[in-house]
């Protein structure tokens, strides 16, 4: 299995624990999403079509997700990138605990996932780094006329 595989497995568990964590002490990070879902809503007439046509949407990237993950190749590097990237977005958590002063909610599970994010992603681009030449240096031979 490869490190990356590994990793992410481990960055979806501590997912989990950190929505139990915010679950457990409150969930700042909710408000601030149900507004953003507000704005979204506004530009419908309708709330059940913006609802419908954002399932759709995310369903979609999901569906595309696991196609380019199943391919493989530079595709799966791509999805898996991108998949990890909100990991570092958790850094928030801490710097909120920082300004605070004082224990926010989300901050005990965010410094493990934003470590593990950066270890997942330093993986990925070490698998999906081209392989180096054992000092063998290619040459191409341009046949030139003087």
């Amino acid at each position: 299995m490869k490190s990356s595989t590994r990793l992410y497995a481990w960055l979806k568990l501590l997912a989990v624990l950190h929505i139990v964590e915010q679950m457990i002490f409150g969930m700042e990070d909710l408000y601030e999403l149900k507004h953003i879902v507000w704005i979204y809503e506004s530009w419908f007439s309708n709330t059940t079509t913006a609802m419908a046509v954002l399932v759709a949407i995310v369903m979609s990237l999901a569906a595309l997700g696991v196609r380019c993950i199943i391919s493989g190749g530079f595709a799966r590097f791509i999805t898996m990138f991108v998949l990890g990237l909100p990991t570092i977005g958790e850094l928030h958590h801490v710097i909120e605990t920082v300004r605070a002063r004082c224990y926010t909610s989300g901050t005990v599970t965010a410094v493990p996932s934003v470590i593990c994010g950066v270890l997942f992603l330093r993986a990925l681009l070490k698998e999906n780094r081209p392989p180096k030449t054992a000092g063998v240096e290619a040459r191409l031979e341009l046949g030139v006329a003087a």
